[in-house]
C-alpha cells in the first residue's frame, strides 16, 4: 500500500524506503503488464452494497464494486450539489473503466484522464477506444499537468493516498473551475479519520474551498474486499514472481498485514467532496 513505509529517522530505514518507492514504481507498471488487471476494467478497490440506483452495465461484468467506487464519487456524494459538469478530470484513471462509467453519469461531458503508469495509459487508450472520447495522458507524481481551471468536475478513486493529500488538494483546487467540485476516496493504514479529516480541512482551507462532505467508507470497502477475494486469489496466481509477493500484499489478501489491519479496526478509508466558491 502506498504508506507502508512512512517516515524513517535512520539512514538505513530511509535508503531502504527509497529502495521500496522505486520497487513500487516498477510493479506498478508490471502489474498492469502482465498481470490480469490488463484484462480488467478497474485497478482500484471497491464498494458494498451497492446504492440502489448504480447501475451495473455488461462489460463491468465481475466488476461492480469497482464500479461502485466510481458511483460514490461521481454520484451519491455529489447528487446534493445538482453537479452537471463539462469537463470531467479522473486523477489515477488506471485502465478507464472510471471514466467510462462517469461518461454514463454525465453523457455531455468531455474525459480527460492522467496515469502515473506508462503501461496504464495505452491499456486506457485501447480499452477506452470506441467506447468513449477521452484524453489520456501520463502524469507524474509532482502534480497535475493541466492549466488552471481547466475542469469542472475532477474525481479521484485511491490515487489522493499516492498523491499526498495536501499536494492532491492543492492541484485539484488549482485546476478546477469556481463552482466546480473535487471528490475523491482514498485510505490509510494504521489510518486516523480525525487526522485524515483534519488534513483535508487544513488544506482546502489553505486553498480557499469548502470541504462539503468527509465519509468513512471503511466498512464498505472491507465488504468489498472480503468478497472480491475468490476473484483475487485466481488474479494473483497469473501474477508473475517476485511481483507476485507485492501484488499480495496490494491485494489486502487474508493472512497480509493489511488484511489483518482491516479486521482489527486499524484502517482508515475515506471518500471526501470539496467545492471551489463561485
Amino acid at each position: 500500500m502506498p504508506d507502508l513505509l512512512r517516515a524513517q529517522d535512520t539512514l538505513g530505514k530511509r535508503v531502504f524506503g527509497f529502495a521500496f518507492h522505486l520497487f513500487d514504481l516498477v510493479a506498478y507498471d508490471v502489474l498492469y503488464r502482465l498481470s490480469p488487471a490488463r484484462r480488467m476494467w478497474f485497478f482500484n478497490g471497491g464498494y458494498l452494497p451497492v446504492d440502489p440506483d448504480f447501475v451495473s452495465h455488461p462489460e463491468f461484468a465481475g466488476e461492480d464494486h469497482s464500479a461502485m467506487m466510481y458511483h460514490q464519487a461521481g454520484h451519491t456524494m455529489v447528487k446534493d450539489q445538482a453537479p452537471a459538469p463539462r469537463h470531467i478530470l479522473d486523477v489515477g484513471c488506471g485502465q478507464g473503466g472510471g471514466m467510462v462509467y462517469l461518461s454514463r453519469l454525465y453523457p455531455e461531458a468531455d474525459m480527460t484522464g492522467t496515469e502515473r503508469s506508462a503501461a496504464a495509459v495505452r491499456l486506457a487508450k485501447r480499452r477506452t477506444k470506441g467506447l468513449i472520447e477521452a484524453t489520456i495522458t501520463r502524469g507524474h507524481s509532482g502534480g497535475l499537468a493541466f492549466g488552471d481551471e481547466s475542469f469542472d468536475m475532477v474525481v479521484s478513486v485511491g490515487a489522493p493516498t499516492y498523491f499526498g493529500l495536501t499536494l492532491f488538494i492543492e492541484e485539484a483546487g488549482r485546476v478546477v473551475t469556481p463552482g466546480g467540485l473535487i471528490s475523491f476516496s482514498g485510505g490509510y493504514r494504521q489510518g486516523d479519520h480525525a487526522k485524515v479529516e483534519a488534513e483535508i480541512r487544513e488544506a482546502a482551507a489553505r486553498e480557499g474551498l469548502e470541504v462539503l462532505a468527509y465519509r468513512d467508507i471503511t466498512p464498505h470497502t472491507f465488504a468489498s474486499l472480503k468478497a472480491d477475494i475468490p476473484r483475487r486469489e485466481a488474479a494473483l496466481k497469473r501474477v508473475p514472481w517476485p511481483f507476485s509477493l507485492y501484488a499480495y500484499r496490494w491485494a489486502d489478501m487474508p493472512g497480509s498485514p493489511e488484511y489483518e489491519e482491516y479486521e482489527h479496526g486499524l484502517r482508515a478509508d475515506f471518500a471526501a467532496v470539496l467545492r471551489k466558491p463561485s
